[in-house]
């Protein structure tokens, strides 16, 4: 029963999915396929967001005294990672690099350095490879956090310069995560994967469907939370095994993700799951017996349903959709 929750879940995305991404370049996928495994990192402006806190933060808000990229990818390698994603822009619209005539980014940051290179530069010493998240949602430059809906084509024109940009100062980049890309029109894909790939040949695009899935990847999080929150949960190991296992099975790339605190550490507590997690993957644990009776609770299917309409409503955000999803397949 909670596989066929699963696939009913999966199908209420891949209804509203843009024909767009019902083929996508063969290069992409065996890139997802060859690298398997990788650690996702949200940091950013809501980093140093205070509880409860709302609106937009100021650009003064970014203030780390440094940012220790190198433990980062460190971290990503001792725990049998072959990449690492970092979020170049999320959901804030705050950009962790230079953006020509845009005012809110790292440049307008009491921070003084090239983030984004530094971070490339730590991959390629430890040896793994570099990528970074691009949201669509974006409260900055739409006014609020938008899942649905067209890209409008004034904000579609700062995606495409936001995209140059990446891919010409950044050559070395060979992941671009295009969170929420599901908004896009046919046309309007085809031409950001023109532009990435003129600009950027061995670069990859990994675009969503919807929650955590994408034709080329599977994502989940250490905590209970994509950014660094003080009293995060910590979602068990075995479960990430479980879903590192069916990423694997299914030909894509399992993309863990860590949430580096406001001293941009990632705390030890995460460290350790993602250890937990490699002695996992090098001995799997034997299979878990089945329930005696595998039935899922009666209202579960009908508690994904409600959460569902909540989320096309627009009642209920990205993060708390996943949340809840969450909450009620674990009860299962």
């Amino acid at each position: 029963m909670r596989k066929i929750l699963m696939w009913i879940l999966a199908g209420w995305f891949a209804a509203g999915v843009s024909s767009a991404f019902a083929q996508t370049p063969a290069t992409n996928a065996l890139a997802a396929t060859d690298l398997k495994y990788g650690l996702y990192i949200h940091f950013g402006m809501d980093t140093f967001r205070h509880a409860g806190e709302k609106g937009r933060l100021l650009e003064e808000r970014f203030a780390p005294v440094s940012v220790n990229v190198k433990a980062w990818t460190h971290a990503a390698k001792e725990a049998g990672m072959t990449f690492a994603v970092l979020t170049a822009k999320h959901e804030s619209g705050f950009c962790l690099w230079d953006s020509r005539g845009y005012d809110y980014d790292i440049a307008h940051s009491p921070f003084k350095s090239d983030l984004l290179a530094d971070f490339i530069a730590a991959c390629k010493a430890e040896g793994i490879v570099p990528g970074v998240h691009y949201s669509i949602p974006d409260a900055y430059n739409e006014g609020a956090v938008r899942y649905q809906g067209d890209v409008p084509p004034p904000y579609f024109n700062v995606i495409k310069q936001h995209l140059t940009e990446l891919n010409t100062r950044y050559p070395e980049l060979r992941i671009l995560l295009l969170d929420g890309s599901q908004r896009f029109s046919s046309d309007q894909f085809d031409e950001l994967s023109r532009l990435v790939k003129r600009l950027n040949p061995q670069c990859a695009i990994w675009n969503t469907t919807g929650g955590d899935q994408g034709p080329h990847q599977v994502t989940d999080t250490v905590i209970r939370s994509w950014m660094w929150s003080p009293n995060a949960k910590l979602n068990p190991a075995q479960q990430l095994f479980n879903k590192y296992q069916r990423s694997q099975s299914g030909g894509k790339a399992f993309v863990l993700n860590v949430g580096p605190d406001p001293s941009c550490n990632i705390p030890d507590n995460q460290i350790a799951v993602l250890m937990e997690l490699k002695t996992m993957i090098a001995n799997p644990p034997p299979a878990t017996p089945a329930a005696t009776t595998p039935e899922a609770k009666p209202d579960a299917a009908e508690r994904l349903k409600k959460v569902k309409a909540l989320y096309d409503q627009g009642l209920i955000n990205k993060e708390d959709y996943d949340k809840k999803v969450k909450e009620i397949m674990d009860s299962l």
